[in-house]
């Protein structure tokens, strides 16, 4: 099948679009993972591009999977092959690369990533040790606090400590990085961290990344953070052939660091990128795309879509009002059980 035809003329536009910085905005339900998906097989069967030079990356092992999957029918390989090309999580890249590159490291090969669990045990003997009331400062808010820090590649030496949270959140952040070298450990974050900090301090190891991986993917950009941005920075170059999807009206992880700017910067950081608006949704009627961009388009700065569907337009919403949050998720709850009776 010609992986073209059964593409819209946005879809195709995004999916041909020339070899450089492009930008995707594609709105809910406008087939964001399929243009993703078919632009990697663009690369290898139009253009003639090595797969092992293609790097594509997304957020949760269940989007890698699914993408794995379609990559690889598009190109009558196996998930497990692929062809050679780097697909996954940003954080399995980024643990792939600071294993290969350990002796560059504080850690050896074999670190282990401490999980949630253990990144909370390990917090509360740090704080034990300063002598923190965890009363008034619990562990999960200052691990929390360290983790924003991480996010945004502030080292524990240069966080802002103009206050007293924040003089305790500094001194726990340096003995935990200290007890983190001691059990030969990362957590989540430093997979981030650490591969940014390698690709700053090594010129050649940039340059070698650069070069091995000339076309990169990124699906649900919109959910980058701070550090998951550099990194593609440093990977990218200047003159990149970086193609990015994503929407920042569906940034839901802010708690987690991810910053919906990242869009605008990409734009101001490649003002050559070519932008394609996907607009033309497959999964929801027009009175929900209706009620929707109602909502949406009262955000200010941003880039304004007109979304619409061939599913015609559908039953009429309902609006309830709600006592509080419980009450709310009740009715929803009740409404599924209705409908699925």
């Amino acid at each position: 099948m010609n992986h073209l035809d059964d593409l819209n003329a946005e879809q195709q536009a995004a999916v041909t679009a020339a070899p450089g910085p492009v930008l995707v905005l594609a709105g809910p339900g406008s087939g964001k993972t399929r243009v993703l998906t078919r632009r990697a097989a663009y690369l290898v069967r139009m253009l003639g591009a090595p797969p092992h030079t293609i790097m594509a990356v997304t957020f949760t092992n269940k989007a890698a999977r699914e993408m794995a999957l379609r990559i690889a029918a598009l190109l009558d390989g196996s998930p497990q092959g692929l062809d050679g090309i780097s697909l996954g999580t940003f954080h399995a890249f980024c643990a792939r690369m600071l294993r290969r590159e350990a002796e560059r490291l504080p850690l050896t090969r074999e670190f282990v990533i401490f999980d949630d669990a253990d990144q909370q045990s390990l917090m509360r003997a740090v704080l034990g040790q300063l002598q923190v009331d965890t009363k008034q400062h619990s562990a999960a808010s200052i691990h929390a606090a360290i983790s924003r820090a991480k996010n945004e590649l502030i080292k524990p030496e240069d966080l802002n400590r103009d206050t007293y949270f924040n003089e305790i959140v500094g001194r726990a952040y340096h003995r935990y990085q200290e007890q983190l070298l001691v059990n030969n450990a990362v957590d989540f974050d430093d997979l981030l961290f650490w591969a940014v900090r390698l690709l700053q301090d090594h010129d050649d190891l940039r340059l070698a990344y650069r070069r091995r991986f000339e076309h990169i993917l990124v699906d649900e950009f919109q959910d980058t953070n701070s550090a998951q941005y550099a990194l593609l920075r440093l990977l990218a170059g200047s003159e990149p052939d970086l193609f990015v999807v994503g929407d920042p009206d569906q940034s839901i992880y802010r708690w987690r660091g991810a910053d919906y700017r990242n869009v605008h910067r990409f734009q101001d950081d490649f003002p050559q990128a070519r932008i394609v608006i996907l607009e033309q949704n497959y999964r929801s009627t027009q009175t929900i795309l209706d009620v929707a961009m109602a909502v949406i388009d009262r955000n200010p700065n941003r880039q304004k879509k007109r979304l619409f569907t061939e599913r015609g337009q559908g039953e009429p919403v309902v609006l309830h009002e709600s006592y509080d949050e419980s009450d709310e998720a009740a009715f929803v709850v009740e409404s599924i059980s209705l409908l699925v009776r």
